[in-house]
């Protein structure tokens, strides 16, 4: 089960994925300071998944979908 799409084209620029990033991450924050780490837990969670599937692995994704598969490479031969 994919939970976060990087190939949709909603994240192709770059500050979108940044804030897909960071707004979880700051919330983390404000839970943290309300004492309330379980929920900071999950918010940190929430965006280390996101930096990982956005920011790190992002380039990786958009190549694998740019090169073509071997099944369409044996269907032009």
């Amino acid at each position: 089960m994919q939970i976060l799409d990087p190939k949709h084209p909603f994240f192709k620029p770059a500050w979108r994925r940044w804030l897909t990033v960071l707004l979880p991450a700051a919330w983390g924050l404000v839970e943290l300071s309300n004492n309330a780490v379980g929920w900071a837990i999950v918010f940190f969670a929430a965006a280390g998944y996101a930096a990982y599937e956005l920011l790190i692995m992002y380039d990786r994704r958009i190549a694998e979908n740019s090169l073509p598969s071997e099944a369409e490479e044996r269907d032009q031969d």
